[in-house]
């Protein structure tokens, strides 16, 4: 009876295999670099869309601050000025239609930039939130 015995054994201390060691630990430490570099880019691109929509809030309270304070009570004492008119007979009626369609109108716009808004707050939270 005669049996074979087959067997392969790695020789981690011979010269050949050393340098496919030494190209593996290599390949790992660019790998390494490569994942912080792309960290930083991420980090990069999420200071930047914050720093953005912080522009874009800021510009937006100014927007509405403008409406609150000059253009939605100029549009209505315009209204109230037109009703006046209207009511003692030196407006027209489409004057009056006018000029509540404006103060509606505008109205509108400035509840559209409210939302537009808080919008945007909540895209600012996201964004801080996933730093």
């Amino acid at each position: 009876m005669q049996y074979s015995l087959i067997a392969t054994v790695k020789l981690p201390m011979a010269k050949w295999a050393s340098k496919e060691y030494k190209a593996s630990i290599e390949s790992l430490t660019w790998k390494a670099i490569s994942l912080n570099e792309q960290k930083k880019v991420m980090i990069n691109q999420f200071s930047g869309s914050a720093f953005e929509m912080r522009n874009d809030i800021e510009l937006k309270k100014k927007q509405l601050n403008l409406y609150e304070s000059n253009i939605i009570p100029a549009l209505q004492n315009n209204y109230k000025f037109m009703q006046l008119g209207y009511e003692q007979n030196t407006e027209e009626l489409f004057q009056l239609y006018d000029a509540w369609e404006s103060l509606n109108m505008t109205q509108l716009e400035y509840l559209e930039q409210l939302q537009q808004l808080l919008i945007l707050q909540v895209e600012l939270e996201k964004v801080l939130e996933i730093k």
